[in-house]
């Protein structure tokens, strides 16, 4: 290419991968981490938003079952029939901890 058309590119490129490091900035600060202000790589911050967009419908799936009369205990625990220890989603088990001493025999899991 030349020289200018090869400039627009490059330009075009740094637009595109600084609208990306903006919008992956935003998402970050909507995912609860601990400590609160550790950075986190892109893959990791997908997964974790992928992870608490499930525990969220898991709360709001809790929160119905609530309304209805129906026992409900924390939104995101999995009842496998032998699992020992029993598995608990990453954003319940810091819940757990900022309001207990700390769960025993959990094992944090994403969804």
């Amino acid at each position: 290419l030349t020289r200018p058309l090869r400039a627009a590119a490059n330009a075009r490129e740094r637009d595109r991968t600084q609208s990306v490091n903006t919008a992956f900035s935003a998402l970050r600060t909507l995912i609860p981490t601990q400590p609160a202000d550790r950075k986190l790589s892109k893959v990791e911050t997908l997964r974790l938003a992928s992870s608490y967009i499930s525990h969220l419908a898991n709360v709001l799936l809790l929160q119905q079952a609530r309304d209805e009369g129906t026992p409900a205990t924390t939104p995101c625990l999995q009842h496998p029939a032998a699992a020992s220890p029993r598995p608990i989603c990453t954003f319940c088990l810091s819940e757990q901890r900022n309001h207990h001493s700390g769960p025993s025999h959990v094992v944090p899991v994403h969804h």
